[in-house]
């Protein structure tokens, strides 16, 4: 409700998703945060056949927990080729490495490919838990409890513009490049309150 009046009609706001099954590696321990499917892990339970005189047969059953995430991303596409030409993405604790490195690797991999293939990218991070994923440009926001950054490409040169705060500050309002003569503003604040509407981000947020 926040993006879409301030763009003209040729651009159309889209909110998309895609489901993440998270399992723990060898040896790691997995803490619940607001699954979609969890499963308990129980102890192994070993059973033993044996028939007519053959070798005993082990079978092993095993119980191991996962979750289900809905990882969700705003873009904008231009009509009517469709093409995506901005995106903001909200980091969530898988993609940053709270649940092991392959997931925040996946996430790296796609940030790269929108900044290679020109997407101007507003990233929120508004969690404490797990790594900093700050680019080196904007290094100095990891010294902040929250951040945000965005980038925009604009000729032969990315302009990056960053925001820092920490849990006793007001939320900030930032801006987001959609292209590089236009730009929405985007008030945190309001964009929060909106949004735990509809999920438990504020949980996720007050226990990040």
């Amino acid at each position: 409700g926040l993006i879409r009046p301030q763009l003209p009609a040729e651009f159309s706001v889209f909110v998309e998703s895609e489901a993440v099954l998270i399992a723990p590696s060898d040896g790691e321990h997995l803490t619940p945060v607001a699954p979609d499917l969890a499963v308990a892990r129980s102890e192994p339970v070993l059973t033993t056949m044996s028939s007519f005189g053959k070798p005993t047969t082990a079978v092993v059953e095993v119980d191991e927990p996962c979750e289900l995430f809905h990882q969700y991303r705003l873009v904008i596409r231009r009509v009517p080729d469709n093409q995506v030409v901005a995106a903001a993405e909200l980091p969530s604790p898988t993609n940053k490495g709270v649940f092991g490195e392959l997931e925040k690797s996946k996430y790296l991999r796609k940030r790269e490919h929108y900044l290679d293939a020109g997407v101007n990218l507003l990233e929120i991070d508004a969690l404490q838990r797990g790594d900093r994923l700050v680019p080196h440009a904007t290094e100095r926001l990891a010294e902040y409890d929250r951040n945000a950054w965005s980038v925009c490409h604009d000729a032969d040169r990315r302009r990056y513009r960053g925001w820092g705060w920490n849990n006793s500050d007001p939320l900030p309002t930032v801006i987001w490049p959609i292209e590089s003569s236009r730009q929405v503003i985007v008030d945190l604040s309001e964009a929060f309150r909106q949004a735990c509407e509809f999920n438990p981000w504020e949980r996720l947020v007050a226990g990040g």
